[in-house]
């Protein structure tokens, strides 16, 4: 398959999933123009698919770790290594989602519970007092 035909399928599966719900989908498409792509280098569907998981390593390298991978030579692993790599920041995304789910709803239990202590709190106070409207039903104004 020629890059050509792999970008235009790729684009033609994008519209075809933004067709399925387009009040609610909306997407990028790939740019098909050859010589964009060949200004970077990129000149066969394997060169694109590796651009494409070095792209996906720099954005999931930044999500997980909070810096920019600058101190990784990309172009010194192999295609196996950097899919090893996405996997593994794949995984250390999800477990820090995780990590965050479980603080939330620790959170929420807490705020919860302080909620019901206060409300107790306030059970166990009496009634404010209406000293103008007490003096009134008593008949005293």
């Amino acid at each position: 398959m020629t890059l050509a035909q792999h970008l235009a399928d790729l684009n033609a599966k994008t519209r075809a999933w933004v067709a399925e719900d387009p009040n609610n989908r909306w997407a990028g498409l790939y740019v098909e123009e050859l010589d964009f792509w060949a200004e970077q280098g990129i000149f066969t569907v394997a060169q694109f698919k590796r651009h494409e998981n070095e792209t996906l390593f720099w954005e999931m390298y930044k999500d997980a770790t909070g810096i920019r991978p600058r101190h990784v030579n990309l172009k010194l692993m192999s295609d196996e290594e950097l899919e090893m790599e996405i996997d593994l920041l794949g995984r250390m995304i999800e477990d820090e989602i995780k990590r965050e789910e479980e603080w939330c709803a620790q959170e929420m239990a807490y705020l919860q519970e302080e909620a019901e202590e206060e409300n107790a709190r306030r059970d166990r106070e009496p009634l404010p007092i209406d000293y103008v409207a007490a003096n009134y039903q008593e008949g005293w104004l």
